[in-house]
């Protein structure tokens, strides 16, 4: 089985969208979650489909479901207080076996491409973890204090991270499990991070540009505007 879990938990503090969280924010007429529901929907790897969310919303989630025809949702799991917390979740309330396939997505990344997705599960027949990347455009400088620079990266062997990430679903809950065992000095913000700490190898894909995550209001006006040539490109109307 592969299953798709929907990150769609957070509150976008950063979005300024005043009550109304930023994934429940329509763009072009739908919540933006319903996107990421609808790429899973439409792609015939995934056979079942989760979605953690506030509680709150949970009524709501299942009602987009029905409205959206989402007929591969079949789990709402109760998100956590941070995207760790809610990612277990996720895999707490899917009756997976260790073998099956577990992708994580985003409820803020809209323009996720069918292409991106496949790759995935072309990969994952061979490997335990496949991540989406893009190649870095610029040096990336890291800093302990954000005052002083410690040390700068150039591109040429950088690449930022995107979502979707594929696991097998016994690494994943492994890499979670030994994580949540110990007592943290950090909080870790990518399940890729805990899977590589199990020494377990994780492959790439290269995504596309149009996958953007939309963090701050003017991300969601670039996501509007790539809409109609996102949709062209998959092929399907606008």
């Amino acid at each position: 089985m592969n299953y798709a879990i929907i990150l769609a938990g957070g509150y976008g503090i950063r979005f300024n969208s005043g009550n109304l969280p930023k994934q429940f924010v329509e763009m072009t007429g739908m919540p933006m979650v319903a996107y990421s529901m609808k790429t899973a929907q439409c792609n015939a790897n995934i056979d079942e489909i989760c979605v953690v969310t506030l509680e709150e919303y949970t009524s709501h989630v299942w009602e987009w479901g029905k409205q959206y025809g989402i007929p591969k949702l079949k789990y709402v799991a109760k998100a956590g207080v941070t995207r760790f917390d809610s990612v277990y979740s996720g895999m707490c309330a899917i009756p997976a076996k260790e073998s099956d396939t577990v992708m994580i997505m985003t409820a803020v990344c809209p323009l996720l491409a069918q292409e991106t997705v496949n790759k995935h599960y072309s990969l994952i027949r061979e490997h335990d973890g496949v991540i989406t990347v893009v190649k870095a455009t610029d040096a990336v400088t890291a800093s302990d204090d954000g005052i002083m620079a410690d040390r700068t990266l150039q591109k040429e062997k950088l690449f930022v991270q995107q979502g979707p990430q594929t696991y097998r679903y016994g690494v994943l809950r492994t890499a979670h499990e030994a994580y949540r065992s110990v007592p943290q000095e950090r909080e870790v913000y990518e399940d890729s991070e805990l899977v590589l700490r199990l020494n377990v190898p994780v492959a790439m894909v290269e995504g596309d540009r149009f996958c953007i995550k939309v963090t701050y209001p003017e991300d969601l006006a670039i996501a509007k505007a790539l809409y109609p040539l996102f949709c062209e490109k998959e092929g399907r109307p606008g």
